[in-house]
């Protein structure tokens, strides 16, 4: 599970940092961050990838008491939870219900969830329960298995690790790691699975389907392909050194002219997400039968991995192959750039937020994917036009490419301003 957050503020005082421990990915995108000496230390611990134009320190006796119970992230309740008679949560993420919870969960006045509810199939049947206000979708699993990672992955000291017995279930996907799991060894034990996805090795098929629930989506690896599962991957030649030359990526790739040695390096490239690359990289892409989801062929200037990027007329005028703007959290256009330039020569992809003229927004709009926020420098009239009035209004985006938040294994939050 991927987590990113794109708001005018982020306070990160509060964090709680057993709900952020299962996400593979935390991307924040934001114009203020805010800290304190024990949150850095969480942040620095987490796989926080953030982008801000301004980061402060303050410490959380400056700030209000917050006298509702908002939880941003993951959630967990179970049997042991100490629980108040009465309490109301809201919870803008994950709600994970453990088996045995039935009476923990009478406690509760309300619970609102802007999310996924993860919990065992005997408390998914008790949905909707009286005081349950869902905005999302739910998962079920059978009570007597195991949780495991979203992406869970098989390896070969699973079949020797394993109880007799024993059920296990992953959320998102499950991918056969290695080609010396012992399959054969799992079904003497009755190891059983349930996952939506998984990904098995070619000689793995025989064996291992029996194992999984018979809904589960099946995808076959080659045996001699090097599985990775990162949200973003740079190909260059450390990769290829560290994982190989046949490589079977889930998840978003890049590859640029200046790593041509590397891609010459490659048999085989699968990348089951976004693939970013340049035109002279096509024919050996082509030659080596790259698979991918999606492919942004970039042209000219990129920018990229930029808290702020500011774009003059002379810098898109001198760049006669265009710009693509990647992965920034602000981007600036100058005001005295045409909307005909910006629709030829400028591409923008997963920012934060870009800001224009009224006169440019419809051109920036036609030229930008995966952006939170498109408007004018007055932060709170953009805020004010998509979300309408009030304070720290959040809105789960469930118009992302995929059908839900949950099958492309992100979370979106667009907030003026989040509390983690």
């Amino acid at each position: 599970m991927k987590l990113r957050i794109n708001c005018q503020t982020c306070d990160a005082r509060r964090i709680n940092e057993a709900n952020y421990k299962e996400f593979s990915s935390i991307r924040i995108y934001t114009e203020e961050l805010i800290v304190d000496d024990r949150s850095k230390e969480i942040l620095n611990r987490l796989p926080f990838n953030i982008k801000a134009e301004e980061v402060r320190s303050k410490d959380i006796s400056e700030a209000p008491g917050n006298m509702t119970q908002t939880i941003n992230g993951i959630y967990e309740i179970s049997p042991d939870s100490t629980v108040v008679e009465g309490t109301s949560i809201s919870v803008n993420g994950m709600l994970k219900i453990a088996p045995g919870s039935q009476e923990i969960l009478k406690k509760y006045t309300r619970i609102t969830v802007n999310g996924i509810i993860l919990c065992p199939k005997s408390i998914a049947a008790m949905l909707p329960f009286p005081g349950l206000s869902m905005n999302g979708m739910t998962k079920a699993y059978p009570d007597d298995y195991v949780l495991m990672d979203n992406r869970y992955k098989l390896d070969k000291y699973f079949p020797v690790r394993a109880p007799k017995d024993t059920g296990y279930f992953a959320a998102t996907f499950i991918y056969d790691n290695d080609l010396e799991t012992d399959f054969e060894k799992l079904a003497e034990k009755n190891i059983r699975f349930s996952t939506d996805k998984i990904y098995i090795r070619k000689s793995h098929l025989e064996s291992a389907l029996p194992l999984f629930n018979i809904e589960a989506e099946i995808v076959e690896i080659p045996d001699n392909c090097r599985v990775i599962v990162e949200d973003e991957n740079e190909i260059d030649e450390q990769f290829i050194n560290t994982y190989g030359t046949n490589l079977y990526i889930i998840g978003d790739a890049h590859i640029s002219a200046d790593n041509m040695n590397a891609l010459n390096r490659i048999e085989a490239l699968v990348v089951e997400g976004e693939l970013v690359t340049n035109e002279e990289c096509l024919p050996k892409l082509n030659e080596i039968r790259a698979s991918y989801n999606k492919i942004v062929i970039s042209k000219g200037v990129v920018m990229e991995d930029m808290a702020i990027a500011n774009l003059d007329r002379a810098t898109i005028e001198s760049a006669a192959n265009g710009i693509l703007v990647r992965d920034c959290a602000l981007v600036k256009i100058a005001k005295d750039i045409p909307a005909e330039l910006i629709r030829e020569r400028l591409k923008i992809r997963d920012c934060a937020k870009v800001t224009c003229s009224d006169e440019q927004k419809g051109a920036v709009s036609s030229v930008s994917s995966d952006v939170a926020f498109i408007g004018t420098d007055t932060v709170k009239s953009l805020f004010t036009s998509i979300f309408g009035g009030g304070n720290n209004v959040v809105e789960v985006n469930e118009n992302h490419t995929e059908p839900s938040a949950f099958e492309d294994d992100t979370k979106y939050i667009n907030a003026e301003y989040y509390e983690l």
